[in-house]
């Protein structure tokens, strides 16, 4: 298991190093107004293959921790196809040896992420080796594991007893619905304010290559948007730095970073009208998840649907807060040292808004199925 397990691991550490660091290096190659030299490019290259494991960079101005998920789903693709492989080479059946692979291919990789946070170390930027060797063991562990135990058969919610499992995949409906919802947000905001988007692309002037860099950024961004659209829909909302708030009932906005997919941000308040309107995504999701619940209780007393239905809401919330508190982070000192939404407000209003529809939408589909 250790050979094949540290040359998956060192494929997928090579190919993510290969893919999110070629737009670096065409930039760096292509820009006659760069005075830096070719370390100080792999530098960076190291750097951006440290943020998107989740790794802090500490600036001058303070503490860089937003972590753009789609770059983490590079490393994750990537460990997921070398985990496959791993275990096809390996022949691998049984849990105990897809266990021992994992360990095969995380640890390694852990191991290459603490050394490289000690050479992408400058002057003015600083990542954390400790955090680098326990974010990557986490991160590679996640991503081997799901390839691995694809390609062995054993990605399988089989072991569990049926009403965890049915809770389960209750919660997972209402939470992609969540999602799905904040993601229309997302997307409605940025093409409405189109215009003002576009501006701030071009106001750098940041060329053809500058411009794709810029692309491309936005694009590793839109699942955190996904996020906090989510969070809107809910109506915690989320923040853009300190003593800021972006939400359907009010927004309080103060100076942001010139970056293209802020320019989405609504710049006045919001119709109350909207922010009622929208609190249907989070009603819709209370309603799925409480009808997957019945379907699967079939006829039960009512009592017992209401428990089952009533159980999705904290997991859901659960859920929904976990993502809140991974999608944003500081982006320095000062007044953006708070950036992104709160994950306990959205907690709070996930708990609250799916409660009586799940809890609802159960009773009602078991009191269908019973004669």
């Amino acid at each position: 298991m250790l050979l094949p397990g540290a040359a998956a691991a060192a494929w997928a550490l090579g190919a993510g190093l290969v893919l999110l660091g070629l737009p670096v290096l065409l930039a760096w190659a292509t820009d006659g107004r760069s005075g830096s030299g070719a370390g100080a490019a792999t530098r960076t290259v190291g750097q951006l293959w440290l943020v998107a494991h989740g790794v802090g960079l500490s600036l001058p101005s303070g503490t860089v921790h937003l972590t753009p998920w789609g770059l983490t789903a590079v490393p994750v693709l990537l460990l997921h196809r070398a985990g496959r492989h791993a275990a096809r080479s390996s022949a691998v059946t049984r849990g105990r040896d897809a266990a021992r692979l994992v360990l095969a291919m995380a640890t390694p990789y852990a191991l290459a992420a603490a050394v490289l946070a000690a050479v992408a170390t400058t002057r003015t930027v600083r990542p954390s080796a400790v955090e680098a060797l326990l974010l990557a063991f986490a991160l590679s562990a996640a991503g081997s594991a799901s390839g691995i135990l694809r390609e062995a058969a054993l990605l399988s919610l089989g072991w569990l007893p049926v009403r965890p499992r049915v809770l389960l995949r209750a919660s997972v409906v209402s939470l992609l619905v969540l999602l799905a919802g904040g993601a229309v947000v997302a997307a409605a905001t940025v093409a409405l304010h189109a215009g003002r988007v576009t501006s701030l692309a071009g106001a750098t002037g940041p060329g053809l290559l500058g411009g794709l860099a810029l692309l491309l950024l936005g694009l590793s961004l839109v699942p955190n948007a996904a996020v906090w659209g989510m969070s809107w829909c809910t109506g915690a909302g989320f923040a853009v730095g300190t003593g800021t708030a972006v939400s359907p009932w009010s927004s309080s906005l103060g100076p942001v970073p010139a970056f293209p997919l802020l320019g989405g941000l609504p710049s006045g308040p919001t119709p109350h009208w909207l922010g009622v309107v929208v609190l249907a995504v989070p009603v819709v999701a209370g309603v799925l998840g409480g009808l997957v619940v019945a379907r699967s209780l079939g006829a039960v007393s009512l009592t017992r649907a209401a428990v089952e239905g009533a159980a999705i809401a904290p997991c859901v919330a659960v859920l929904a807060a976990l993502l809140a508190l991974v999608s944003g982070g500081p982006l320095g000192d000062g007044r953006l040292s708070a950036v992104g939404p709160s994950p306990w407000q959205v907690g709070l209003a996930v708990l609250a808004e799916v409660l009586l529809p799940s809890v609802a939408a159960a009773v009602l589909g078991v009191r269908r199925l019973r004669p």
